[in-house]
């Protein structure tokens, strides 16, 4: 196929991580010639597909990109400012016809050059750039002109596009569109007897680690035999290793790190049950749709987790998972207590959340939504 699009990301270095696996499969699941443009604005690493061997693209006025990098460091922003003018002949020279940004801030970034490129812009929006505060605050302006500029705003859950909308987003732009899940060819064994719960994601306030911590030790209380592994670093990750000696469980919780996107699926395979307690951070973060939810929810493991932005529109309720309010540790216990206790239930709930899954959240579904809401914006 003829059609040329370019994914851009703004992110520090160059590469993608193996987590970021909505991000590969944008780049490397459609079904036209797509370039990817990972890095610092103004200087990008520019590949066929998500990863190997590329190009940086530059900015030929290398004072300015040095003095824009000076001020990103001195003021602490957040948001940099695309070289436009290199852009824009990237996008002319190539001959691209639509530009994917990925998160509200990259999309800010390139908006000129698409905009004096004449190439239609789809900004794709993930989680924190829809909520946080400090962000919204810095990128008023911004994103108001991006609303007004982009050929469409993609958000990854119902809630997202309602932020959206309130935020400024006109309707007739505005589409809905979850990332996907990859699905094995087998689903968890989920041993009878053997309560193995997983926890995967960054410890960070919106996934309220604590919490998961605190519903896990009182599990404890029913269950004396649950295990407990918590994938991911960040932030809260020595404060949760405190929390858990604290509560006398640490015996029964396994911490182990950032691990590669093949650890995390062999976990699952081993694994009972899936928790994540999502909740709304205190600067105003949120959940976009987890892709760890819909990946547990594929491997058909029953899931605990919580009413909070794309989870509901993932999980129903008693049928493919178990939902509690935010912040409700206790809610959480005996959710937990149940795929622990009812083996039979467990397995159906997670058999019907795989099969829901299949039908509807798959990374190839996703990547073909997300194609026909490009092709639409050109």
């Amino acid at each position: 196929m003829s059609f040329k699009l370019a994914v851009v990301v703004n992110k520090d270095g160059n590469e993608l991580g193996p987590s970021e696996t909505f991000l590969h499969a944008h780049i490397n699941g459609m079904p036209c010639s797509v370039v990817s443009l990972v890095g610092n604005p103004g200087y990008r690493m520019i590949r066929s597909g998500s990863s190997g061997a590329g190009a940086y693209m530059a900015s030929r006025a290398l004072l300015p990109l040095g003095v824009r990098w000076l001020q990103r460091k001195v003021t602490g922003c957040t948001v940099a400012t695309q070289d436009t003018s290199a852009l824009k002949r990237f996008l002319e020279r190539n001959q691209v016809d639509a530009v994917l940004a990925e998160y509200g801030p990259t999309a800010v970034s390139v908006m000129e050059a698409c905009t004096q490129a004449g190439v239609p812009l789809v900004a794709q929006f993930h989680g924190y750039d829809a909520y946080r505060e400090s962000l919204l605050a810095e990128l008023e302006g911004g994103y108001r002109q991006l609303f007004n500029n982009a050929a469409a705003i993609v958000g990854v859950s119902t809630h997202m596009c309602e932020q959206l909308s309130k935020l400024g987003a006109p309707a007739e732009k505005l589409f809905h569109n979850a990332c996907g899940a990859d699905v094995a060819d087998e689903p968890a064994s989920l041993r009878e007897h053997a309560a193995r719960f997983l926890m995967v994601g960054r410890l960070v306030e919106k996934k309220a680690p604590f919490v998961s911590l605190l519903a896990f030790a009182e599990l404890l209380k029913h269950v004396p035999d649950a295990r407990l592994e918590v994938i991911g670093d960040g932030p809260l990750k020595t404060p949760c290793l405190q929390l858990a000696k604290a509560l006398s469980v640490d015996d029964r919780i396994r911490f182990s790190g950032a691990q590669s996107h093949d650890y995390v699926l062999k976990a699952m395979k081993q694994a009972s049950g899936f928790v994540q307690h999502s909740v709304r951070a205190p600067d105003g973060d949120m959940e976009g749709t987890p892709v760890g939810v819909l990946e547990a929810m594929g491997m058909g493991l029953p899931v605990v987790s919580t009413r909070h932005g794309g989870i509901r529109d993932i999980i129903e309720e008693g049928e493919t998972g178990l939902l509690v309010d935010e912040y409700d540790a206790t809610g959480m216990a005996e959710a937990l207590v149940q795929v622990a206790t009812k083996p039979e239930y467990a397995k159906r709930l997670g058999a019907q959340a795989r099969a829901r899954v299949l039908q509807n959240w798959t990374t190839e579904k996703s990547v073909g939504r997300l194609w026909e809401i490009i092709q639409k914006s050109v």
